[in-house]
């Protein structure tokens, strides 16, 4: 409540019409672009000192209304390749490479992942591949920020209904969350205590738990 948010994308009509909606400040960024994120820190010179960031850009390997047989990875195009991973990693890395300066004591990033980032995803492999990185960042990246009281979390979700999910998969016994229910969780780990952790979220009618990498025991 009373906080400002900047929303980032590269859809400009949608996103400014979503943030229209909530109040929100739209700038456009290409998450897989440097020079949209000095930008964007250009951008918050002028509003205030981000607080929460929450980095959730994400893409599959193919279009949404293609076959789930060019999902696979012999199906890959280097062009596809190219953008899947500066959308799904090289945005979270641009981003926190733009952002963690700027953040003071207390503050909190919650990272979307993915189930596919902590368990396999046959139908898409170099999706599942990009999350499990995001994952090892996540985790690797905590202690460090934790000696500036920065907490960063993933969120690994299941099926989210949003435009990514292959109409291949839209079936009628087919189950997905909604984005609103996905907010809330980022929202709640924004003020967890624990750090480095990935948050399973498998259904609306369950919170999201730790799944925890070997060894972890804290």
């Amino acid at each position: 409540m009373g906080q400002r948010v900047l929303a980032l994308d590269v859809a400009d009509k949608d996103g400014m019409a979503i943030a229209a909606s909530c109040g929100a400040i739209y700038e456009h960024c290409d998450v897989g672009s440097i020079s949209d994120w000095q930008k964007v820190v250009v951008r918050l010179s002028e509003i205030g000192v981000p607080t929460n960031i929450h980095l959730n850009a994400g893409i599959q390997i193919a279009p949404p209304d293609a076959p789930l047989t060019e999902y696979q990875f012999d199906a890959m195009s280097i062009e596809r390749y190219r953008r899947m991973m500066a959308v799904n990693i090289d945005g979270v890395v641009f981003g926190l490479q733009a952002l963690l300066p700027l953040l003071p004591s207390g503050s909190a990033v919650v990272v979307t992942a993915s189930l596919a980032g902590i368990t396999p995803y046959a139908i898409d492999p170099l999706y599942a591949m990009s999350k499990h990185a995001v994952v090892g960042l996540v985790r690797s990246l905590a202690p460090t920020l934790a000696k500036r009281d920065i907490t960063i979390n993933a969120i690994c979700p299941g099926g989210i209904d949003t435009g990514i999910i292959p109409d291949a998969q839209r079936h009628s016994d087919a189950i997905f969350m909604t984005p609103d229910n996905i907010a809330a969780e980022v929202i709640r780990l924004m003020d967890v205590e624990e750090t480095g952790k990935t948050w399973a979220k498998v259904s609306e009618s369950k919170p999201a738990f730790i799944v925890r990498a070997p060894g972890d025991k804290s």
